[in-house]
């Protein structure tokens, strides 16, 4: 065999160069997608209407005996365009009595008519023998009552469960916040938060109103460190939330903390101080809902200040005419961060970020493997909401044939409860290209609740279809 000449390899080295490079390319070629076009993704300046979370109103109704059936709570609910309503429900008047069948049919008839919002509403219900700061004066004398009282009105709550999110409260104390009542002392609060956790269904949470009394119920000094799967029965540690009608009114949110160490406590019934407190907080409420009133405070109502301690919070729900000192003072303000919203009022900066806000932050299409037949579509979406999920979505993708028409579906298995506050994860599903015909394909994004179907909206600049956020453009 004749050995290589300095020619032979002069010559060889460009062919070794060339194959390198298409070998290079075609690896490419089998580990992208060359023939998928995304679209640019940036994030909106804009709040979305999503359910379970945003301001809320408070709508007040008293049971009484003396109540007419009619289409009279129409006009109300037909007008009402919120997510979220807060429903006082006053039960003063059988303080000495079981609720009548009239009272329990005007309660039905209340939730049977919200049940048909045309927005379709979620409900926080808080169920009360007070709405003027004088409830050791209106409430029942034994607590055998009010617990004869929760029994009775659980059957209506249960049947339309769909429509509830949150029972707020134990119906005691003063507007129903479990404060200056015969019944607030721990013993009972822990009989009756524990009675409502056997008597609603457990999609509905629950909610107590401050960490001291979630402690106090579960007997924990830490909350969950997971999810539990949704709408299971059994401890309340996995539905009870909280309620805060305090928030930033003072150092203490107007009592909801003391000033109590964790370290010095003897018993996990102890009043925290705030830094504790929020810390609490900022690891119970990835897991159930808070919210509440806003309250005027000067230094704390202040926008970055505030805003902090919302985040931190978990913050997914708040009263749009409560306080509207610091309202007024958000709308007024201007938010200054290195994000989609410098420039914007700080009311709109707070609307839209309460509860979730997921935002498409890139997506594309490779090869499963470099010999695979088989694409992978790859999302990444970040939630930059105060809060998460807490209730369980649907997620698909969706192709769409631009020559036929013809759609294909495709189921993508992600949790959004996971997606936490600040948080970016990359969703995937497997697409089946091989089953389908030659022809451009169109690529669609939805999130949906699960359990009614309602879309949940994105914070991109990407307008929304009916098959939910283009994502690109794929040729086959």
């Amino acid at each position: 065999m004749k050995s290589l000449t300095i020619q032979h390899i002069v010559i060889l080295i460009p062919v070794m160069v060339l194959l390198a490079t298409a070998l290079a390319l075609i690896l490419i070629s089998r580990l992208g997608c060359d023939r998928f076009s995304a679209e640019t993704f940036s994030e909106s300046n804009e709040p979305l209407k999503n359910p379970y979370c945003g301001f809320y109103h408070i709508i007040g109704y008293t049971l009484s005996d003396d109540y007419i059936p009619s289409d009279s709570y129409t006009n109300t609910i037909d007008s009402y365009a919120e997510s979220l309503a807060l429903l006082e429900i006053n039960i003063k008047n059988y303080r000495k009595s079981e609720i009548s069948e009239k009272g329990l049919s005007q309660l039905n008839d209340i939730l049977a008519a919200w049940e048909n919002s045309p927005h379709k509403t979620k409900l926080i219900l808080r169920f009360l023998y007070d709405i003027d700061g004088i409830a050791l004066a209106t409430e029942p004398d034994s607590l055998e009552l009010v617990l004869k009282h929760m029994e009775q009105v659980s059957t209506a709550v249960n049947r339309y469960h769909k429509t509830v999110y949150i029972v707020q409260g134990a119906f005691i104390g003063n507007w129903g916040e479990m404060h200056h009542s015969k019944f607030a002392d721990n013993n009972s609060v822990k009989i009756l938060v524990n009675r409502l956790n056997e008597l609603i269904v457990p999609s509905v949470y629950l909610s107590v109103r401050t960490p001291y009394l979630w402690r106090t119920v579960t007997g924990l000094y830490e909350p969950p460190e997971k999810f539990c799967p949704f709408g299971q029965a059994g401890s309340p540690k996995f539905r009870l939330g909280l309620f805060n009608d305090g928030i930033l009114g003072s150092e203490s949110d107007l009592g909801t903390y003391g000033d109590i160490l964790k370290i010095e406590a003897d018993s996990p019934s102890y009043h925290g101080t705030r830094k504790e407190e929020l810390e609490f907080q900022n690891k119970l409420c990835r897991f159930v809902p808070n919210g509440g009133e806003v309250v005027y405070n000067n230094n704390l109502s202040e926008l970055k200040t505030a805003v902090s301690a919302l985040g931190v919070m978990h913050i997914s729900y708040l009263n749009a005419d409560y306080d509207s000192r610091v309202l007024e003072k958000w709308k007024n303000s201007v938010w200054s961060g290195n994000d989609a919203f410098q420039g914007c009022d700080g009311y709109s900066y707070v609307k839209a970020h309460l509860g979730y806000r997921y935002v498409i932050k890139d997506c594309n299409i490779n090869r499963a493997g470099v010999l695979s037949d088989n694409y992978t579509i790859r999302i990444a979406v970040k939630n930059v909401g105060f809060s998460n999920a807490l209730i369980p979505f649907e997620t698909s993708v969706t192709l769409i044939n631009r020559e036929t028409g013809n759609s294909t579906v495709i189921p993508i298995d992600v949790d959004f409860r996971r997606i936490e506050s600040g948080n970016t994860k990359t969703v995937s599903a497997y697409l089946p290209l091989k089953e389908l015909q030659r022809g451009e394909y169109l690529v669609y994004f939805s999130v949906k609740v699960k359990s009614s179907g309602q879309t949940v909206l994105l914070g991109n600049k990407n307008e929304y279809t009916k098959d939910g956020y283009l994502l690109g453009r794929l040729k086959k």
